[in-house]
């Protein structure tokens, strides 16, 4: 296999999607104003923004945190090969179009959900550095050991791991994040984004965890001291996207942070670009 080869695998159940009942990936993908959706999707949508109408700007700001971020890593830390897990549909620009503008870097992109699978085959095939692996983030162990038999990731240097808005729908993300931290080196970096709670009206919250669960998953919007303790072992700036217009009105944040791999000293500058909205910056934990 070669670098300019796309390796396509699959790690979970066979393609079979149902285009009659709303797709997590594709109402993510109709948030982001993407066109791989569905009637059934946009529907989600309307019951989902008409909870909490911020979710749409959220979704536009997480994407954006993660793709400068990934940036920012190959740009200036030189790091050269990222994994974007739960990478959902490709959207403009994709994570291999912004960090091979730094160079030649490799990207794996990893979801277990066919849909995606699917259409990331279709559209991919023949990026160089680009590998797609259709395998589950709540067996993180089976997948990093299906990434390491790759020449896509070499765990023994710096690697960036991706996950943007992925481990609300993860009964026991800190499994998955603990796994990767105990196979990344020092230099490594952990970009994630992920809803927060704690500025919200609860009844909203339920409400747009129950209209997830139409999809046949779970959503979990977690408070930001739970999503801080998923940093745990790693060095992080964590910033609060605030996108209500009026911040005395309850409503639905975002958490995001890059997270440092680091072995004693202290952290290295972990801040990229200014997220879009109002920030409340905590401190580095």
């Amino acid at each position: 296999m070669t670098e300019s080869a796309l390796a396509s695998f699959s790690f979970g159940r066979p393609a079979g999607p149902d285009l009659n009942s709303p797709n997590p990936a594709r109402i993510s993908d109709y948030l982001l104003n993407g066109k791989d959706n569905f009637e059934c999707d946009r529907r989600a949508v309307t019951e989902l923004l008409r909870a909490a109408p911020e979710l749409s700007s959220l979704a536009r700001a997480g994407r954006d945190f993660l793709m400068r971020s990934a940036g920012l890593l190959a740009a200036e830390h030189g790091i050269d090969q990222f994994i974007d897990l739960g990478a959902g549909l490709p959207a403009s620009p994709c994570t291999h179009e912004v960090v091979r503008e730094h160079g030649p870097c490799r990207v794996s992109y990893v979801d277990h959900d066919p849909v995606v699978s699917v259409h990331n085959r279709a559209l991919l095939t023949g990026r160089p550095g680009v590998w797609v692996f259709e395998g589950d983030l709540r067996s993180p162990e089976l997948l990093i050991a299906r990434l390491s038999a790759t020449e896509a990731v070499d765990f023994s240097r710096p690697v960036a791991v991706l996950l943007g808005d992925v481990l609300p729908y993860l009964p026991e993300p800190a499994q998955t994040v603990r796994a990767f931290r105990n196979v990344m080196t020092a230099g490594s970096a952990l970009v994630l984004s992920h809803l927060s709670r704690d500025r919200a009206d609860p009844g909203m919250v339920a409400s747009v965890e129950n209209t997830y669960a139409c999809t046949g998953g779970r959503l979990s919007i977690r408070t930001d001291a739970q999503i801080a303790e998923l940093f745990t072992g790693f060095a992080h700036a964590p910033e609060i996207v605030d996108v209500r217009p009026d911040p005395d009105v309850p409503g639905l944040t975002g958490y995001t942070g890059i997270g440092w791999r680091v072995r004693g000293g202290q952290a290295r500058a972990a801040t990229a670009a200014p997220t879009t909205g109002q920030r409340e910056n905590a401190s580095a934990t």
